[in-house]
C-alpha cells in the first residue's frame, strides 16, 4: 500500500512538475546569456544603423547622388574591383589551402605563418609596402629590365591592376582558411579508393577534391566580395582618379561636401546591392548544390 502511495505521488515525466520545468529553466537561461549580445547588437549596430537609414531619407539625398555620375562610376567601379578581386584571391586561396592539405606539419607551419603575415601588419603598411615595389624605380620594374623584358618602367602603380594587387594580399587569408577547413573535412579513402579503381590524379582532382571542396570555395567567394566592397584606403594609395570606390563617394560627401545624409543614402545602397546579391548567389549555390556528381 505504500509502495502504490509513492508511486502515485511521483510527478509524471511531461508533467506540469516534470521534465518540461527543466526544459523551460534551460530555455530561460539560455536568453540570459544572450541578453548582453542582444544588447550590444541593439545598442552599437542597430541603433546607428537605424539613424543612417533614417537620414539617407532626409533631403531628396537618394535623388541627388543617383543624378550624380561620379556616384554611378564609382559603384561600376567598386563592382568591378570587387568581383575581380574575388575572383583572382578565390583562385589563389584555393591553390594555397591544396598546399597546406597536402604539406607536411613543418611545411604547413611556415605556410600557415606566410598567410597570417598580413594580419599582423596594417593595411596602411601593406600599400605602402606594394607601392615601394610597384612604382616606376621600384624592385619590380627594375627586375623586368635587368632580365631584358622591358627597356623602360611600367606603369605599375596609380592603377587598376595596383588596387587588384593591393586588395588580393589583404583578402587572401580570408579565403585560404574556409576553402582549407573544406579540404580538411574530405576523407582520404575516397582518393585512395579512386587510384586503387585507376584514376589519375586529375581525375581524382576533378571528380572528389574539387566537388567536395565546393561550400569551402562558395564561402570564401561571398565573405571576400563583402569585404572588398569596402575598400577605402587601397584605391586612395594605390589607385588612380578612375579608380575611386563608393567607400572614397562616401568619404567624399561626408568629409568635403558636407554632405551627411546623401552620404548616408550611399553607404545603404552598398549595404543593399550587397545583400542582394549575396542573396542571389546563396540562391544560386542551393540550387545548383542538388546537381552535384562525383
Amino acid at each position: 500500500m505504500a509502495t502504490a502511495t509513492l508511486e502515485r505521488s511521483r510527478p509524471r515525466a511531461g508533467g506540469p512538475s516534470g521534465s518540461a520545468w527543466p526544459r523551460r529553466r534551460r530555455r530561460g537561461g539560455w536568453l540570459l546569456l544572450l541578453a548582453p549580445i542582444v544588447a550590444f547588437d541593439v545598442l552599437f549596430f542597430l541603433t546607428p544603423l537605424g539613424k543612417l537609414v533614417a537620414s539617407s531619407f532626409t533631403g531628396g539625398a537618394y535623388a541627388r547622388v543617383l543624378a550624380d555620375p561620379l556616384v554611378t562610376r564609382s559603384l561600376v567601379n567598386t563592382l568591378t574591383i570587387a568581383l575581380t578581386s574575388t575572383v583572382v584571391t578565390v583562385v589563389l586561396g584555393y591553390v594555397i589551402a591544396l598546399v597546406l592539405w597536402r604539406s607536411g606539419t613543418v611545411m604547413r607551419v611556415i605556410l600557415f605563418a606566410v598567410v597570417l603575415l598580413p594580419f599582423w601588419t596594417g593595411i596602411l603598411v601593406k600599400n605602402f609596402a606594394w607601392a615601394v615595389l610597384l612604382q616606376d624605380n621600384g624592385l619590380v620594374n627594375d627586375f623586368l629590365q635587368n632580365i631584358g623584358l622591358t627597356d623602360a618602367p611600367i606603369g605599375l602603380l596609380h592603377n587598376r591592376f595596383a588596387v587588384i594587387v593591393g586588395m588580393v594580399h589583404c583578402l587572401l587569408p580570408y579565403a585560404v582558411f574556409p576553402i582549407f577547413s573544406s579540404l580538411t573535412a574530405i576523407d582520404g579513402r575516397l582518393a585512395l579508393a579512386a587510384r586503387s579503381l585507376g584514376a589519375g590524379e586529375v581525375s581524382v582532382f576533378r571528380r572528389i577534391t574539387l566537388p567536395l571542396s565546393t561550400p569551402g570555395i562558395s564561402a570564401a567567394g561571398l565573405l571576400v566580395f563583402i569585404i572588398s566592397t569596402g575598400f577605402f584606403i587601397t584605391p586612395v594609395v594605390m589607385g588612380g582618379p578612375g579608380d575611386m570606390m563608393i567607400a572614397n563617394e562616401i568619404d567624399y560627401y561626408a568629409r568635403q561636401l558636407t554632405d551627411f545624409s546623401g552620404a548616408a543614402a550611399l553607404a545603404v545602397i552598398l549595404t543593399v546591392l550587397v545583400s542582394v546579391i549575396a542573396a542571389v548567389y546563396q540562391r544560386v549555390l542551393k540550387a545548383g548544390g542538388h546537381h552535384e556528381t562525383l
